[in-house]
């Protein structure tokens, strides 16, 4: 029980920086239109990029210290328990929408089923069709990411970071001279890597030369950003900046708040089903182009978005992560006691 204490002191900060960007990228989805038609350029585009890159700078700083503590079967078995479960759920879900049609495919028919099928194996990028939901382009590089750094911790042990950095850039360089534009894959995938050497950097405390690693990958990766990312993501170099200044500021000043701190806890399923609240909303009750008329709407979205992921946070996820955890070593254990095991996930 004594640990417990420093170690939820270290994971409050990461849970309030995950709650805010959650935050972010509902707050975009919900009230992003409005905040453009009165002047705040924020919406759909700086608001929600500012969230999914801060959520990169988070897997990546948490990816690196999960893989100096667990194997890699362990690392990638835990991942795929956090994730899959409520994934495939959340499909179901706008199955079963479009079915009834609801949802914003239904005009034209709904989804065809070449969706649904390559939308369950993250594979549309690569079938060339449209995903079942628009939020699900981050997961399919968190994924990718994953099984990348599990290769890379296996082959080269954690070491040329900066190398690593620049031949993505340098490969996205070439996928942009070759096809005209760049990989949405590979131009985000050093946004990881900024996570990895803030992780090494307050390991390190914070030293001039590890700090110097961050800047250098940070000046990088913004350098890619303003000359590849899509249009879409235009300014994403700078709210990159910002990200990162509020990561290790969250870090070294203890950022904490209760509810930042649940909706951290509970962002993925959020992430998952506030479109789905909204689809289900401007179904039911349609949408004012007016801000005032619209925020019931808005607040009632929020609200709905908020409980339903954190019921399907304590209902889906919590349980499909204990199983993984219980299925690790099945089938090899031995009659002798171990050791129990650090319960970090």
């Amino acid at each position: 029980m004594s640990g417990a204490g420093p170690a939820m002191a270290r994971l409050a900060p990461l849970d309030a920086l995950r709650g805010l960007a959650i935050a972010m990228v509902v707050l975009s989805h919900v009230a992003g239109p409005h905040l453009v038609s009165i002047g705040i350029d924020l919406g759909n585009n700086g608001l929600g990029t500012a969230g999914v890159l801060l959520f990169f700078l988070l897997s990546g700083y948490l990816i690196q210290g999960n893989l100096e503590r667990q194997p890699l079967p362990v690392f990638l078995s835990r991942r795929l328990f956090k994730i899959l479960p409520a994934y495939w759920l959340n499909i179901a879900a706008i199955l079963a929408l479009d079915t009834l049609g609801v949802g914003p495919e239904t005009g034209e028919g709904g989804f065809p089923a070449i969706s649904y099928v390559a939308s369950a194996f993250m594979v549309t990028d690569l079938l060339g069709v449209e995903a079942v939901s628009g939020v699900f382009w981050t997961l399919l590089i968190e994924v990718r990411f994953y099984v990348f750094i599990a290769l890379y911790h296996r082959l080269l042990g954690g070491r040329g970071l900066p190398l690593v950095v620049l031949g993505l850039i340098a490969l996205n360089g070439l996928s942009w001279g070759l096809r005209g534009h760049g990989s949405a894959l590979i131009v985000f995938f050093p946004a990881f890597y900024v996570g990895v050497a803030i992780h090494r950097a307050e390991r390190a405390g914070w030293t001039g030369r590890s700090m110097a690693l961050v800047a250098g990958v940070i000046a990088a990766l913004t350098a890619s950003l303003t000359l590849f990312a899509d249009p879409h993501f235009a300014g994403s170099g700078l709210l990159l900046i910002l990200d990162t200044a509020l990561f290790i500021g969250a870090l070294r000043l203890g950022l904490r708040g209760r509810f930042l701190e649940f909706l951290g806890r509970t962002s993925y399923s959020t992430y998952l089903f506030h479109p789905v609240v909204g689809m289900v909303l401007h179904h039911l009750f349609g949408r004012s182009e007016d801000v005032v008329a619209d925020l019931p709407w808005m607040a009632v979205a929020l609200v709905l978005s908020v409980a339903l992921g954190a019921l399907l946070h304590r209902l889906v996820e919590e349980p499909m992560v204990r199983l993984g955890k219980g299925l690790e070593g099945w089938g090899r254990r031995s009659p002798v006691a171990v050791a129990p095991q650090e319960g970090a996930g």
